[in-house]
């Protein structure tokens, strides 16, 4: 009997742990905008990070905006000078409920812009 109360609490403790590890993903600023949406009816996530990364050097206006009901609320407004990697780390935890969607946006177009999201 102890014994399966133990291999139930290391699935407790496995499943928890997989369920609270960050997401990332990696999207092209090929368009010069990323948008992700949460789609799924029954979670929320939040974004711990985003990291951009320029092929080259350059100046850069860029913008972290949250899309809620039809409307836009901007989260960060950042510039790179001659900078290649760029970090915004939020001030807040801004939850992110079904239908809510991540603007990320980038005056520049030759790199890429990591999502970590919790």
């Amino acid at each position: 009997m102890k014994r399966y109360v133990y291999i139930i609490l290391g699935w407790l403790l496995v499943t928890g742990l997989v369920l609270a590890a960050p997401s990332a993903r990696t999207y092209p600023l090929s368009d010069g905008a990323v948008t992700l949406t949460n789609l799924q009816s029954n979670s929320v996530w939040i974004p711990s990070a985003l990291l951009w990364k320029f092929t080259t050097a350059t100046n850069a206006s860029l913008t972290v905006n949250r899309i809620s009901q039809g409307n836009t609320f901007l989260l960060g407004n950042l510039t790179a000078s001659n900078a290649s990697t760029v970090i915004w780390i939020p001030e807040a935890e801004y939850p992110f409920e079904f239908g809510d969607a991540l603007q990320v946006t980038s005056t520049v177009t030759n790199g890429q812009v990591q999502i970590i999201r919790k």
